[in-house]
């Protein structure tokens, strides 16, 4: 089987201030056409923190990619350090700058003379066509070998990899070694619990289960060189967990909530508190939202709550804002303002301050209010302020579609 390496360039990465999402985009793609990822590295933009990362994933590997350092500014030094490795020159493509100039002046710019330097290509390599940025990606193959360099910019890198890199791949390895994969996407079921329930479920050989922990939530994911038996597994697994089972593969929360509006023909609106407008992001993030997603409002205060979701102050003054009674006011009081089928409502303590001995930090509480009636829930979640906001906002739409799914089971 081939093998496949990444290595990641970049002090942002090594510092902790921007995630290394390229890799596991990468990895997925790569593993999809028989290329899975033996290893990567992250290394600093130093030429010999570069050199040494090179030099293992080539000795190793049949491809190796790198992500970063292609930019303009005097830290990205990826390209000099490629040439270094691989003894060659870097030289002038005319047509690369013109493409450049072009780009800037579409946004009627000047162009920095520091960007010429991404028009230097290396002897015997190929520029790869960035129709996303400045930089042009890199292709050099020695025999049976295959090197990539893409920037590290994630838009431009997906775009050159998926229009350029992956035709190259295909074109010389085939995909006889693709990995199949089938994700089940579950909810309201803890990993070690489902681990219980599937104790004596049987795979087949040559089959693969990874548990994968998300955000309040838990994937399965099955994988192996048989397309049939992986989705044969994947679905007696599927049959056994229903119940706890959202979405597969690529599915999102949103996107699967949004299949169902669709399905059953209604409206969604909603309130939020304490997650800030998080939960109809994710909704509004999928293409088409706007025919099933009427709208929303973030009642961060109580007087807007009661303002324009019409709760009632008694119920703010007798139980407080991150009670069930005002969730369902809000849920019942979006639905009205918007004259939506349903109405979903979030309302907690994220923290790190405002917990209470009864109501700690992370105790959230949800409306829904729908054709057939108005109810609530709440829930206690861990973590610091961004995770449970994260969660709760999952929580709201995972729960709606959960109680969807059994008005018309």
């Amino acid at each position: 089987m081939y093998k496949s390496a990444v290595v990641t360039i970049g002090n942002e990465i090594l510092l902790g201030t921007t995630l290394n999402t390229n890799l596991a985009w990468l990895a997925r793609e790569l593993s999809a056409i028989g290329l899975p990822v033996e290893f990567s590295l992250t290394v600093k933009d130093e030429p010999e923190a570069i050199f040494q990362a090179l030099k293992q994933a080539w000795e190793t590997c049949d491809v190796v990619i790198t992500t970063g350092g292609l930019g303009p500014t005097e830290d990205d030094i990826t390209k000099n350090s490629i040439a270094s490795f691989f003894g060659a020159e870097l030289v002038f493509e005319p047509e690369i700058w013109e493409e450049i100039q072009k780009m800037f002046a579409f946004r009627k710019m000047k162009v920095p003379e520091c960007n010429r330097c991404q028009a230097m290509v290396p002897t015997h390599f190929k520029a790869l066509k960035n129709e996303r940025g400045t930089a042009p990606g890199l292709f050099f193959e020695d025999g049976s070998k295959s090197f990539f360099a893409f920037a590290g910019v994630p838009l431009e890198m997906k775009h050159v990899f998926e229009n350029q890199a992956k035709p190259l791949l295909l074109e010389k390895y085939g995909n006889s070694n693709q990995v199949w994969q089938y994700t089940l996407h579950t909810f309201g079921v803890s990993e070690s619990a489902l681990a219980e329930l599937l104790a004596d479920f049987p795979k087949p050989g040559g089959i693969d289960l990874a548990w994968l922990p998300q955000t309040g939530r838990v994937d399965l994911r099955f994988y192996g060189l048989a397309k049939n038996a992986v989705e044969e597994t994947a679905n007696r697994c599927n049959a056994l967990i229903e119940n706890y089972v959202w979405g597969k593969n690529e599915d999102t929360p949103a996107q699967v909530l949004l299949n169902i509006l669709q399905e059953q023909g209604l409206q969604l609106s909603v309130a939020e508190s304490c997650t800030g407008g998080l939960a109809q992001k994710m909704i509004t993030d999928v293409p088409g939202a706007s025919e099933y997603f009427l709208g929303g409002v973030v009642s961060y205060s109580n007087s807007l709550k009661q303002s324009l979701l019409d709760v009632n102050p008694k119920t703010l003054l007798e139980q407080g804002a991150v009670s069930e009674q005002c969730a369902q006011e809000m849920a019942l009081g979006i639905k009205n303002l918007t004259k939506s089928h349903v109405g979903i409502s979030v309302t907690g303590v994220a923290g790190p301050d405002g917990g209470t001995r009864e109501k700690p930090v992370g105790t959230v509480c949800f409306g829904f209010s729908d054709l057939q009636g108005t109810w609530s829930i709440t829930h206690a979640f861990n973590g610091d302020r961004e995770s449970i906001r994260f969660k709760a906002a999952e929580f709201v739409i995972l729960t709606l579609i959960k109680h969807l799914r059994r008005t018309i089971a």
